[in-house]
């Protein structure tokens, strides 16, 4: 099965997928197109690898990935193919490709040879795709590169009675994910009683495992499907609620944020003693 995926920070506003889509099924007419999401926000890189980078992990072998996101930011000589797990990922050379894979083994690079528009671009993405599901290996047709830019994924902070973690997503329902796995979390705690730290209010002391174990209205924390803390309200809006929003790496790096939007953009968790 010839697979691609579509990612993006376009949306559906005008004719800039659909024109993509219809490049690719020129040249592969039984290519199965799959959108995950186009709605990612161009400044929020955590986010955009949070929802591509487990959206990934579930589909099979050979599957082409392609990410659009900020592509006009960083290198703009370059689009970047990698290898991994069987799977190849297509994005902008931007540092957002070692947020999807921390350390990945086979770079290749897709020269461009016009970056004005972004049509022309996809058009040769389109090429690059046809080329993989015509069976040629990317060695055949792309040189390695090691010369490509490189972003670290945000990890939480960890003190010795606390973790602190960034809020990577808000969701449709107005939930908030934050960065802290399930393993993090059991590491950090030790076993020891905790308390989620909320704005305006007396926080949150217990992981939950559905929504339903609490009353409607109370706050809730859990890990969701991806193992990540997913703080909520039962029946209610969290982020609105408790003036939550995504965290911000450009803000962050430009020096526009305050110290407190940044705090309401982190979630930290105490420790106690037994």
């Amino acid at each position: 099965m010839s697979v691609v995926t579509l990612s993006s920070d376009i949306g559906f506003q005008d004719y800039i997928i659909a024109a993509f889509k219809g490049q690719i099924i020129s040249q592969n007419s039984q290519a199965l197109l799959v959108d995950i999401n186009h709605e990612l926000n161009a400044t929020n890189y955590p986010h955009a690898a949070f929802i591509c980078s487990n959206a990934y992990s579930y589909f099979p072998k050979g599957t082409i990935h392609v990410l659009l996101i900020d592509c006009f930011e960083g290198n703009n000589e370059q689009f970047l193919l990698m290898k991994h797990n069987d799977q190849f990922i297509i994005c902008p050379d931007n540092g957002i490709a070692t947020m999807l894979v921390a350390l990945p083994k086979f770079v290749y690079s897709i020269p461009l040879s016009t970056h004005y528009s972004i049509l022309n671009i996809t058009q040769q993405l389109a090429l690059v795709i046809h080329q993989i599901l015509s069976n040629k290996l990317p060695e055949d047709f792309l040189k390695i590169t090691t010369n490509f830019q490189q972003k670290i994924a945000l990890q939480p902070l960890v003190g010795s009675n606390w973790i602190e973690g960034q809020i990577l997503l808000i969701d449709k329902f107005d939930n908030v994910i934050v960065n802290i796995t399930r393993e993090q979390f059991e590491e950090a705690s030790a076993g020891r009683p905790f308390e989620i730290s909320v704005p305006h209010s007396s926080g949150i002391n217990k992981i939950s495992n559905h929504y339903s174990e609490v009353a409607k209205g109370e706050l809730l924390a859990m890990f969701n499907a991806a193992n990540y803390l997913e703080l909520a309200v039962n029946n209610g809006k969290m982020a609105a609620l408790f003036g939550l929003r995504s965290f911000s790496t450009r803000n962050v790096s430009t020096g526009s944020v305050t110290s407190n939007t940044l705090f309401y953009q982190t979630i930290r968790i105490y420790f106690l003693n037994k």
